[in-house]
């Protein structure tokens, strides 16, 4: 039974729980990023909109993250560097691989209002500084916004070394919150 793309998604957003700060490992190592699906069916309904399917591409790759396909999702963005939505599907997907170097460099290349959207909200106010960042010239917001998105690399890294399960549910509604932002994005 073939899946619209309004039934995958429902289903991925409807997930519970909460996806973890970093998707699970590969079963498949012949990859160069790799990780195991939350559920293969909807994995192979992706699959298949992808082929038959005038559904955005970055729609479909942000659909391979929610599912923890994060090898997937490589696959589209890899192929797209320095489209602004390709390009932040390629951060989020690094920090969830666990990749947070690559994660950070990816920050760096971000420049799109999309990217300073999201990190100049309160909610990515790691710092707990109290800066009105409309204040700011857009070069002035880019960099808060790229300082903000390396904290919360930084701050993902440290609480999967930790046992604080307070901070990690924290991080995994921050961070599930930014992915379903991201993949309204895409959908346009």
């Amino acid at each position: 039974m073939e899946y619209s793309f309004e039934e995958i998604t429902r289903t991925l957003l409807s997930r519970t729980p909460l996806p973890s700060l970093l998707a699970p490992p590969p079963t498949d190592h012949s990859k160069r990023v790799s990780s195991t699906p939350w559920n293969q069916t909807v994995h192979n309904e992706i699959l298949q909109l992808q082929k038959n399917s005038t559904t955005p591409l970055f729609a479909i790759a942000s659909l391979h993250l929610f599912n923890d396909d994060i090898g997937s999702c490589h696959d589209i963005v890899e192929k797209h560097s320095g489209h602004d939505i390709a390009d932040y599907l390629h951060y989020l997907l690094h920090r969830r691989e666990g990749d947070y170097w690559n994660a950070k460099w990816w920050v760096r290349q971000l420049k799109s209002q999309e990217f300073k959207s999201v990190y100049l909200s309160e909610k990515y106010n790691l710092f707990g500084n109290q800066k009105n960042t409309n204040d700011l010239s857009n070069s002035a917001q880019l960099v808060e916004a790229q300082k903000r998105a390396q904290t919360f690399v930084d701050r993902c890294e440290q609480a999967e070394r930790q046992e604080d399960e307070e901070e990690k549910n924290l991080l995994k509604q921050m961070q599930w919150d930014e992915m379903k932002t991201v993949f309204g994005f895409a959908r346009r």
